[in-house]
C-alpha cells in the first residue's frame, strides 16, 4: 500500500499572478510554484492521496501520458519532500 501525501501544516501558501508563494515559517524559506501542474498538485495535497490517485487525476486534467505524469510527479514530490514542504503517513 501507498503512504498518503499531503502538504505539512506549517506551510503557508498565496497566490500571486499564475504562481503559488509558498513559505515554510519552521525554516523561514521562502518556494513558489510557477506552472499549472505544480499548482494543481499543491492543490491535491490539501487532502491525504496516494501518488497513484494523484498521477491518475493529472492524467485526466491534462493532456500527458501515464508514464511521463509518472515520472515527472515523482521528481516534484521529491524536491518537495528535499524542502520539507511534504509529509508522506
Amino acid at each position: 500500500m501507498m503512504p498518503f501525501l499531503h502538504r505539512k501544516s506549517e506551510i503557508l501558501a498565496a497566490p500571486l499572478a499564475d504562481t503559488i508563494l509558498l513559505m515554510n515559517v519552521t525554516v523561514g524559506r521562502y518556494h513558489s510554484l510557477m506552472n499549472p501542474v505544480a499548482t494543481r498538485i499543491w492543490e491535491l495535497l490539501a487532502d491525504p492521496i496516494d501518488e497513484a490517485e494523484l498521477i491518475a487525476r493529472l492524467v485526466a486534467e491534462f493532456e500527458v501520458a501515464p508514464e511521463d505524469c509518472r515520472r515527472e510527479v515523482s521528481s516534484f514530490l521529491a524536491k518537495l519532500r528535499e524542502r520539507d514542504l511534504l509529509v508522506d503517513d
